[in-house]
């Protein structure tokens, strides 16, 4: 491969992946929850862990739920340090959240336990070979998984709204000083080691440094390497070869582009890597000439 080629290409994806990022910080609200959700394939379970309370069984549950909410009102009250009067107000704003979920699932009750119900049904039609094999019994099996799943939706959407209520009347009770030194406690119930929430932050900042890092010839090894192995976990996603899943062609020649680049040390041409590159086979060739 040329060197100008090289060039080009480093230039190129380092701009893609720098605009990504300048796009999702810009748009705000990136949420990576509908691409998780997504997700298909024998690790599809993996990425799916990544959404707090993906199936929804924890919000449902009114004990789970009560237990939540109070240990979120408990951390807020601490972090907060509120005082006797502050104390009370939160103790009602709990019993308002409670009372709101109640009603809640009250008005969703039949469509609750149909769909606490059908849980052994979509994993009996998960283990099936044939559902999974067969193009006809798949969409089959996803288009009754998709209306099983569409049957809590605006149960846990309300939910959801909820909790979010709760969130802005707790901050609403707090001295405006330690609110501005602490920021937003969010409340989240069923996160896994690397929650949602996490990665949402940290994608479109990792996106602008990998992209500034490629286009400047900057550490190009590691930047490449990175952005590959981020874009092999974005091909796996939909993993190659399992039925029903979509296409990732253009994701995979991107990550290709980015291995090529970090193992050819493309940062040496047209690149800030030159000058530790020329510095170190320097001291090298003075070695050499020592020794001779």
């Amino acid at each position: 491969m040329g060197v100008l080629t090289l060039v080009c290409l480093r230039v190129v994806v380092g701009w893609h992946f720098y605009m990504e990022g300048v796009a999702k910080v810009r748009d705000g609200g990136f949420s990576s929850v509908g691409f998780l959700n997504a997700a298909k394939g024998p690790l599809a379970p993996n990425f799916q862990s990544m959404i707090p309370d993906h199936d929804g069984k924890m919000r449902l549950d009114r004990e789970t739920m009560v237990a939540a909410y109070k240990s979120y009102v408990d951390r807020v009250q601490q972090a907060y340090g509120f005082g006797e009067e502050q104390v009370k107000t939160a103790e009602s704003v709990f019993k308002d959240t409670i009372a709101r979920w109640d009603a809640i699932a009250g008005q969703w009750t039949p469509q609750i336990q149909e769909y606490m119900q059908g849980f052994d049904r979509i994993a009996e039609m998960a283990t099936d070979p044939k559902r999974s094999g067969v193009a006809s019994l798949r969409n089959q099996r996803d288009e009754i998984e998709t209306k099983w799943r569409g049957l809590v939706k605006p149960v846990l959407s309300a939910i959801d709204k909820n909790s979010k209520t709760l969130e802005n009347r707790l901050s609403e009770i707090a001295e405006p000083a330690k609110k501005a030194s602490l920021g937003a406690l969010p409340f989240e119930i069923g996160g896994g080691p690397v929650s949602v929430h996490i990665i949402d932050k940290v994608i479109p900042i990792f996106d602008m440094v990998v992209g500034i890092l490629l286009m400047v010839g900057l550490l190009t090894p590691v930047a490449g390497l990175a952005a590959g192995l981020f874009l092999a976990s974005v091909v796996l996603t939909q993993f190659p070869g399992y039925p029903g899943t979509l296409p990732t062609y253009y994701q995979a020649i991107e990550m290709v582009a980015c291995f090529v680049l970090a193992f050819a040390d493309a940062g040496r041409f047209a690149g800030l890597d030159f000058f530790p590159w020329a510095f170190w086979n320097a001291r090298a060739a003075k070695r050499a000439a020592k020794k001779a």
